[in-house]
């Protein structure tokens, strides 16, 4: 239902997207990420036809952005990262505004509105001057504006600025099911946060796609090879005489934690089940036996620096 190809645009001379190619469908939730300045929110802006491409394609429902502009913007839902909010409005008052300029009539405006609301949990807020409001109610304000009125696609930056994890978690759920009938375009440079939102995670760096993958892919790309982290119910000697038997792993630090001993252990090929063998023989009580994985945020800065090797697709 969202469709790009070949996009490019520039700002005063300075590229802002090189060639951007992708596409959503309907019930599908991709996010796209990197770091600050890679094109993410120029690449919504484009897509929601806030600003024109240099040269590209895009399309929302078959309906070319270029050809038919007016068309093609009506059906997208746009939250932008500092979303506009009338200070002397209500949420439900704006929300009618808008209803009005679309056409939409009074029932079935106060129907879809009403639904938002609940959908985002905020109906509590919804009659409150916006001047009143925090800025965790004022952002699910937003993306309430924004899907009210069904939208083809919904596009997001930055969907979970500003909120608790109790807002997120309402986010997530109210994205998940609002998914299902539309295409969902996030962006942010929170891979974290976009891995637990989108079915898929497309990784910009300078306006370029240079990795794209789901969150499992993503997630088995911060896997260290070799490594893996052992927590015993046992004292740091206990254990580490045990492991040092096994062939072709070193111990290569060991701390005391609230649950016992956890050992970073590096192996030559994959030892685990000798390791796994090495405490039952010890009598060694064994609570964890995992890879070692590197935080995904760094993850992310290999992506965009092209250190990464294999994974999902660079």
């Amino acid at each position: 239902m969202i469709r790009v190809e070949n996009l490019e645009k520039s700002y005063e001379g300075k590229p802002a997207l090189r060639g951007l190619s992708l596409s959503v469908e309907k019930g599908e939730i991709v996010a796209l990420t990197g770091l600050k300045g890679a094109g993410k929110t120029t690449a919504l802006d484009v897509i929601a036809g806030v600003c024109e491409a240099d040269k590209g394609v895009v399309e929302i429902g078959g309906v070319s952005m270029e050809g038919e502009t007016s068309r093609a913007r009506q059906l997208v839902g746009y939250v932008p990262a500092e979303a506009p909010a009338p200070r002397d409005m209500t949420p439900r008052a704006y929300l009618k505004f808008l209803a009005d300029a679309r056409g939409l009539s009074a029932r079935d405006a106060a129907e879809k509105i009403d639904a938002a609301f609940r959908l985002l949990g905020i109906q509590d807020v919804a009659d409150q001057s916006m001047r009143k409001l925090n800025r965790a109610a004022l952002r699910l304000s937003a993306i309430a504006q924004a899907m009210f009125f069904g939208p083809e696609a919904l596009l997001i930056d930055e969907p979970t600025l500003d909120l608790d994890p109790k807002e997120i978690a309402a986010v997530r759920a109210a994205l998940r099911e609002v998914s299902q009938e539309r295409a969902v375009l996030l962006a942010s440079d929170n891979l974290t946060e976009m891995c637990a939102l989108a079915s898929r995670v497309v990784v910009l760096s300078e306006g370029r796609v240079v990795s794209e993958g789901t969150p499992d892919q993503l997630h088995n790309m911060t896997r260290l090879s070799d490594s893996v982290r052992v927590v015993t119910r046992a004292d740091e000697a206990a254990a580490r005489a045990a492991f040092t038997q096994v062939k072709d792993v070193t111990v290569k630090g060991a701390k005391l934690t609230a649950e016992g001993t956890e050992l970073t252990i590096q192996m030559n090929g994959d030892q685990r089940e000798a390791l796994f063998r090495a405490a039952m023989q010890a009598n060694l009580p064994l609570l964890e036996l995992s890879p070692v994985r590197k935080p995904l945020d760094k993850l992310l800065e290999g992506l965009v620096s092209e250190r990464v090797e294999g994974g999902a697709q660079a």
